[in-house]
C-alpha cells in the first residue's frame, strides 16, 4: 500500500473561530429567491438537513481540476443536480450522472437524467458504486464521519471534498487516508460568507486521489476498497504454516408477488445475516484445515464480493419485475433501454428509502419514455406517400431516402394508410421459422406491438390475438379489434418485406396531434384546429392526452 501524504496550504481560519452548520450537495436554486424558496418547501417538508448550496466558485475550481475524459460523477449530498449538471458540462463526452440525496423535496427537483443511487448516507456501500469521479459536500455536524468514509470506502480514481478546515486536526480523516493509501492535497480554499444561503464557515476543497490497478493504457482502474478491506479484515489466509438453504428467484416471485418494499427488505436483510454469519464460521475454521482443504484467499474474497452482488442483484430484480404497471405500457425499444438502465441500479444497497427513490425515479423516467415513444412511432410510420403538410407548411420534399431521413422534416401529419418499406416480412423458407413466428418477419411483430403500446395509453384497448399468435398470408389483411367491436387497425404483409397499415382515423388523428406536440409543432389545441383539421372538441381532448403514471398508481409506494 502506498504511502499517504497530505498537503494543506494556510488554512487562515482555522483554530479559534466558530462556525455555523454547513453543507448538504449543491442545489439549483435558481439566485437567491430561488434558495429561500427552496429553502422554505425543505422547512415545510421538515427536510432541511443542512442544505447550504454549494457556490458556483467552489465548483468552477473542481471542475478545472476535473479530468475533462470522465465518463461517471456521484455527487453524496446531491441536492438538486447543480453540482453534478456543472461538471458535466466540463466533460468532453456526457457522462452518467448518480446522486445520493435524502431530501425527497430536493430529490423531485433533479433533472431525469440524474440518476438516484441512494438516500441515507450511512445506508450506502459507496465499494459497491464504481464511477470515475465523487464530489461530496457532506453536513459539517458530521463532516469527520463522511469524509472518512468516502475516503475509505469511495470506490473512484478521484474525490473531490468540500470540508471545514477543521479537517486538518483529524486524526479519523488521517486514518482514513493512511488505510486507503490515497494521496490528498488543497486545491481551494473559500468560504460562504457572499453564498446564497450564507454561512460563517471557512472550507478546503479536498481532491482525494485513490491508489490505481496500473494498466497497459491511460485508462488505469481505481483499486477495489472491497479489496482493501478485506485483506486488512480477515486474516485467516495469512496465518504461516506451523448450510443454510437460501430462497431461489422462483420462491421470491412466489412468497413476495404482492409484498410490500419494507417486507421485501426484511427479507433481504435475514438472507444477508445467514451468509454472514456463514462467512464467518468459515473464518472461524483453523487455518491448517483451510490449507488442507486447497481453500485459496483470493477464491474466498471473490466468492463473498460475487455473493453480495447476487444477493442484492436478486432482490433488485424482484423489485423491478414488480414494476409491471410501467413497463408492460412500453413499446419493444422503449422497454429494452428502460430495463437497462433500471438494472444498472442493483449495485446500490436494498433499503426501504433506496428502493423507494428507485421506484419514484422509474416513475418519473416512465412518463418521459411514453412520451418518446409516441415521437418514435410517429418517425417510423413516416414515408413520403403516407403524409401531409401542415395547412401552413408550403414545402415540397424528394422522394429519394424520404424515410430514412424523415427526422430532417417537420410540420406534417400522418395519413390513416400507410406503407412501410422493408426487407423482410413474409417467410419464404420455413426454416427460418424462428426469425418468422407465425410466418411473420420478428421485426414487424415488434412494430405491431409498438403500435398496440402507443395506442394503448391513448386509451385503444385491444382485444385481439397478438400478432405473434397468428397466421401470416402474403396479400391477407389482419384485424386488431378494439373491445367495443371497431377495428383499431389493420396490417398486411408482402414478401417484398412492405408492411400496409390502415388505422382507424382518430386514432391517427390523435397521434398526429400528441406528435405534434411533443415535437414543438403545435402549441396547443387551437394549432391543432387550424394545421391539421381536428374539431374543436378533438384538438381539446387529444391535446396533452399521453399517459400519465402517478405515484399513487404504482402499488409498491402505496404499499410501504
Amino acid at each position: 500500500m502506498s504511502q499517504a501524504t497530505t498537503t494543506a496550504p494556510g488554512h487562515p481560519a482555522r483554530g479559534n473561530s466558530q462556525y455555523t452548520p454547513l453543507i448538504s450537495g449543491g442545489a439549483d436554486s435558481g439566485g437567491s429567491e430561488g434558495t429561500s424558496r427552496v429553502l422554505n418547501d425543505l422547512k415545510r417538508a421538515e427536510q432541511d438537513f443542512e442544505w447550504y448550496p454549494t457556490t458556483d466558485r467552489m465548483i468552477e475550481r473542481v471542475a478545472a481540476c476535473m479530468a475533462t475524459d470522465t465518463s461517471s460523477i456521484m455527487d453524496i449530498g446531491a441536492g438538486d443536480g447543480r453540482v453534478l449538471q456543472q461538471l458535466a458540462e466540463r466533460c468532453d463526452h456526457e457522462p452518467e450522472l448518480y446522486a445520493i440525496e435524502k431530501s425527497d423535496v430536493l430529490i423531485q427537483a433533479q433533472p431525469d437524467h440524474i440518476i438516484p443511487v441512494g438516500t441515507e448516507f450511512y445506508e450506502q456501500n459507496l465499494a459497491c458504486l464504481p464511477v470515475d469521479v465523487i464530489f461530496c459536500n457532506p453536513p459539517y455536524s458530521d463532516f469527520e464521519t463522511w469524509t472518512a468514509t468516502v475516503i475509505e470506502s469511495g470506490h473512484a480514481k478521484r474525490a473531490f471534498m468540500v470540508i471545514t478546515q477543521r479537517w486538518i486536526d483529524s486524526a479519523r480523516i488521517k486514518q482514513a487516508i493512511e488505510r486507503r493509501g490515497a494521496t490528498v492535497r488543497v486545491i481551494h480554499s473559500d468560504d460562504f460568507h457572499d453564498a446564497e444561503r450564507r454561512a460563517r464557515a471557512v472550507v478546503d476543497i479536498l481532491d482525494v486521489r485513490y491508489p490505481l490497478k496500473r494498466g497497459y493504457s491511460r485508462h488505469d482502474e481505481a483499486v477495489d476498497p472491497f479489496d482493501l478491506w478485506f485483506d486488512q479484515n480477515v486474516s485467516t489466509f495469512d496465518k504461516p504454516l506451523e448450510d443454510v438453504e437460501e430462497l431461489t428467484g422462483e420462491d421470491l416471485a412466489k412468497t413476495y408477488g404482492e409484498a410490500s418494499i419494507p417486507d421485501m427488505v426484511a427479507s433481504y436483510d435475514a438472507e444477508y445475516q445467514i451468509m454472514q454469519d456463514n462467512y464467518r464460521a468459515i473464518f472461524g475454521l483453523d487455518y491448517a484445515l483451510l490449507r488442507e482443504l486447497g481453500v485459496e484467499k483470493d477464491a474466498v474474497r471473490s466468492g463473498i464480493k460475487k455473493k453480495m452482488v447476487g444477493l442484492k442483484n436478486k432482490y433488485w430484480q424482484l423489485l423491478f419485475d414488480r414494476l409491471d404497471a410501467l413497463t408492460r405500457r412500453f413499446a419493444t425499444r422503449t422497454r429494452e433501454q428502460f430495463i437497462d438502465t433500471l438494472t444498472r441500479r442493483s449495485s446500490i444497497e436494498f433499503t426501504v428509502s433506496n428502493a423507494r427513490a428507485v421506484v419514484i425515479w422509474a416513475i418519473k423516467n416512465a412518463n418521459r419514455y411514453y412520451d418518446q415513444q409516441v415521437v418514435d412511432l410517429f418517425r417510423d410510420l413516416s414515408t413520403f406517400d403516407g403524409v401531409e403538410n401542415y395547412k401552413s407548411n408550403p414545402k415540397t420534399w424528394e422522394r429519394d431516402g424520404w424515410r430514412y431521413r424523415a427526422q430532417d422534416h417537420s410540420h406534417y401529419t400522418l395519413d390513416y394508410r400507410i406503407i412501410v418499406g422493408g426487407y423482410h416480412a413474409i417467410a419464404t423458407e420455413s426454416w427460418r421459422s424462428c426469425e418468422y413466428p407465425g410466418g411473420l418477419y420478428k421485426g414487424c411483430h415488434e412494430k405491431i406491438a409498438d403500435i398496440l403500446a402507443v395506442m394503448g395509453n391513448f386509451g385503444y384497448a385491444v382485444c385481439s390475438p397478438a400478432s405473434r399468435s397468428r397466421t401470416w398470408s402474403p396479400g391477407r389483411w389482419q384485424d386488431f379489434e378494439l373491445s367495443d367491436g371497431r377495428v383499431l387497425f389493420q396490417v398486411k404483409a408482402h414478401k417484398n418485406g412492405n408492411l400496409h397499415l390502415r388505422f382507424l382515423p382518430e386514432a391517427i388523428k390523435q397521434l398526429n396531434v400528441e406528435a405534434g406536440r411533443l415535437l414543438g409543432w403545435l402549441r396547443g389545441p387551437q394549432d391543432a384546429q387550424d394545421e391539421i383539421g381536428c374539431t374543436e372538441a378533438e384538438a381539446v381532448k387529444w391535446f396533452g392526452s399521453s399517459l400519465r403514471i402517478a405515484p399513487s398508481g404504482v402499488k409498491l409506494l402505496t404499499a410501504i
